[in-house]
């Protein structure tokens, strides 16, 4: 029992670690896998922790490939966020309780283009910018950065066609 917890950072590891070995045909350099660890190994956390083994899909955006986990086991994480949330990114991980629509996909993929981008920065950067908007007078998940840009990105892409249906196929 007191293992369980260890276990599960060991097992989220490992997998997370044979993922990136699995990505070696993807056009990345070795040296920026350090940038998808952090937001990776949270997402198969969160997984590992309301017991799931494995997504069930990957979506593929063009520059980014998404691990969709489509679970309603979700809900029990999502209960603890301040605000509803319909999705979450951690890294490559998406995490919701159903099947998601092409602009709520496209909001997720700029997510993860975002954790990419800053790697480790990413969620401190990401709170910076909702403790600005909320001290700003504005609302701090509306009027934060990074999801602006993220429903831009998403409005945009769904606008003009770049959804990728074709993309999708099973965690199989």
């Amino acid at each position: 029992m007191i293992f369980r917890g260890p276990a599960a950072l060991i097992d989220a590891w490992l997998a997370i670690a044979a993922r990136l070995r699995s990505w070696a045909a993807r056009p990345t350099r070795p040296r920026d896998w350090w940038r998808a660890l952090p937001g990776d190994l949270l997402g198969r956390t969160v997984m590992l922790g309301l017991g799931i083994r494995e997504h069930n899909r990957v979506h593929d955006a063009g520059d980014v490939r998404a691990f969709v986990v489509e679970d309603e086991r979700i809900d029990r994480y999502f209960r603890i966020h301040l605000i509803p949330t319909r999705a979450q990114t951690l890294g490559h991980y998406v995490l919701c309780r159903g099947p998601l629509d092409a602009e709520t996909m496209a909001h997720e993929c700029e997510h993860i283009r975002q954790w990419e981008w800053l790697g480790p920065l990413y969620l401190p950067a990401y709170f910076v910018s909702s403790a600005f908007a909320f001290l700003s007078g504005r609302r701090p998940y509306w009027d934060n950065h990074f999801e602006t840009a993220a429903r831009v990105r998403a409005r945009r892409e769904v606008a003009s066609g770049l959804d990728h249906p074709a993309a999708e196929r099973d965690a199989t």
